[in-house]
């Protein structure tokens, strides 16, 4: 055991902390009906917390997790708090300018309510299999007892990843406004029936286990043969394929004098024996009962449970997970947008399955510090000029020139879908000089992050996926920017922008321009330069069109029973800054289109 931890009196940890216990003699009734006569959660926090007493943020642990989200109890500690890279100084979640409030959940084993608490009529049993059933909603009521014992009236924000990331969500349906932002990590918002099934498996092997005596086994007793094979199986779920087969696929052991024939097996029964050592299976089947009947999806649908969400709000995903899947998360993004709230969607691409956000990952703790900006955090600059960019090449000034069009065209408090937005420079500005509400779509992790940065709210996905999510005119513009001709099946793309926007922007580089037809006369071969850099052979997809191909595309859509009429045209010379009105089609370097949906 070393002398001290590499954790205490290092300027970006948060060294020694110590544990705390709120206590509430007021009765606490359960959703269900039931009633405590007393609770107590205990609880650790970082930080200060500020004068105006807005600065509170507050973590919501996973099942197996605590309260003990960082720094360390004692010197020789050789591990931190279970999300120590995340929380602290300079971190993430930054103790320098956030006060971190995180309890043990109501029904936990770790110091708070739960089946493993005595009974309240004084003797030493424990609750038990007496422990009242709860809810996610009855977590987070205590919860927030505990927050209005420090006097806190608005939490700067509540994050949770998993369970953790049920209870934000809760948070935001049941208490609208009361966290100004949230971020919901590898949640959903009802479990799968394989999730259900995974979960009653695992409280069968405890309750078949015969020390388990209906719950009512003494302390330091109990089922622990069945609460280990339990958590063996939810392990598997917490992983994924790739992520094990990485780290586990042909290890096979042939010495007869292990345990073990493969890895795998050594590994799970390792993770099994730890848990039960740390944890009281009464609280498991207490809080995985607790997940399992969680639903906001019930009769009414999601967006009617989050029509009264008012709370910026990051979703967060994993590509790998498939305990609460990607598409599980879209659903609660698709919620939000679909009832107008500010929603945002990441997904970051792991091997490592549900527990990734667990894992020290650059894109995700980049995408937890973009969020969590404040007005005068340093964010990503791009040398804005006249609220727009510095130019700084050919291709910068055919965006700005896209920019001050769109600019002109669109109206103040204006309702606009960007597709492949990058940074989110034009929603920004857009949003700060016109009031308008936007959302853009870009599948780049990177830029999906410098839009939330910029608290420009984005949705990471593939355009035409986008598109199909959003109900008929639901926004006022559709905005392709120097798009369309990188899209599959561009078509398809803008006949769906029709039935969603009232009008659509698209801007494109006439390939009709006489330059390149000039380059294939005297060549024999298109034309190299920044607007066209890629060889034919390469996999960057390029649609390139011209001027009058478009506008045939646009009548065959007329005459296919598409309404429709191009209003508004702009077209700029080869440097992009002259316009050009005389013969577009062969002198036209780019062109601006406003379409107009004609549907009643």
């Amino acid at each position: 055991m070393p002398a001290s931890s590499p954790y205490l009196n290092h300027p970006k940890e948060i060294g020694l902390v110590k544990e705390e216990t709120f206590v509430s003699e007021t009765p606490f009734k359960l959703t269900n009906g039931a009633c405590l006569d007393r609770i107590e959660l205990r609880y650790e926090c970082y930080g200060k917390l500020n004068a105006q007493k807005d600065n509170a943020i507050y973590i919501c642990h996973a099942l197996t997790g605590d309260h003990h989200v960082a720094g360390i109890y004692h010197e020789a500690d050789e591990k931190p708090g279970w999300w120590n890279h995340v929380v602290g100084p300079g971190k993430p979640i930054d103790t320098n300018r956030f006060f971190v409030l995180s309890s043990n959940c109501l029904g936990g084993c770790r110091g708070s309510t739960g089946p493993a608490s005595e009974n309240p009529n004084g003797n030493e049993a424990s609750m038990g299999g007496n422990f009242p059933d709860l809810s996610i909603s009855d977590m987070i009521h205590a919860q927030k007892a505990l927050i209005d014992h420090f006097g806190i009236c608005q939490l700067h924000a509540v994050i949770g990843g998993s369970m953790g990331g049920m209870q934000a969500l809760q948070w935001i349906v049941e208490y609208p406004g009361f966290a100004k932002n949230a971020i919901i990590i590898a949640a959903t918002a009802k479990h799968s029936v394989q999730t259900l099934a995974f979960n009653e498996a695992g409280r069968c092997s405890i309750r078949g286990d015969l020390a388990w005596e209906k719950g009512n086994y003494e302390k330091g007793a109990g089922p622990r043969k069945g609460l280990s094979v339990a958590r063996m199986m939810a392990h598997i779920t917490y992983l994924s394929d790739i992520g094990m087969e990485e780290k586990f696929g042909g290890d096979r052991r042939l010495d007869p004098t292990k345990e073990f024939e493969f890895s795998v097996q050594g590994y799970l029964d390792y993770q099994g024996k730890k848990f039960v050592d740390r944890f009281d299976a009464n609280s498991y089947l207490k809080l995985t009962e607790a997940l399992d009947r969680f639903n906001l999806v019930g009769e009414n649908g999601l967006e009617d449970a989050v029509s009264q969400v008012n709370t910026r709000t990051l979703v967060i995903a994993f590509s790998s997970d498939w305990l609460y899947t990607p598409k599980q998360n879209k659903d609660i993004v698709d919620a939000l947008l679909k009832a107008g709230k500010n929603a945002s969607y990441l997904e970051i691409s792991h091997s490592h399955g549900h527990d990734s956000f667990l894992i020290d990952s650059g894109p995700f703790l980049g995408s937890l510090a973009s969020f969590l900006q404040t007005d005068d955090s340093v964010k990503d600059q791009s040398n804005e000029v006249d609220g727009f960019r510095k130019i700084r090449n050919r291709y910068d000034v055919k965006k700005e020139v896209d920019f001050r069009a769109i600019d002109d065209w669109v109206l103040a408090k204006d309702k606009i879908l960007d597709l492949g937005c990058g940074r989110g420079l034009l929603l920004e500005h857009l949003r700060e000089t016109k009031d308008v509400q936007g959302l853009g779509v870009d599948w780049k992790l990177r830029n999906a992050i410098s839009c939330v940065s910029r608290k420009v709210p984005v949705y990471q996905e593939e355009i035409l996926t986008a598109l199909s999510k959003c109900n008929n005119n639901s926004y006022d513009w559709v905005i392709f920017s120097r798009m369309v001709e990188t899209l599959p099946e561009p078509g398809c793309i803008i006949k769906e922008a029709l039935r969603v926007g009232r009008k659509v922007a698209i801007s494109f580089v006439n390939y009709g321009y006489w330059r390149n037809r000039w380059n294939f006369l005297l060549k024999g071969c298109r034309i190299r330069n920044e607007v066209y850099p890629h060889e034919w052979e390469s996999n960057h997809l390029s649609n390139h069109f011209s001027i009058h191909e478009f506008e045939e595309f646009c009548k065959r859509l007329q005459a296919s029973g598409i309404k429709l009429k191009l209003g508004r045209k702009l077209f700029y010379r080869g440097d992009w800054v002259r316009k050009c009105d005389f013969l577009p089609n062969l002198r036209a370097g780019l062109a601006i289109y406003e379409i107009i949906s004609t549907e009643d």
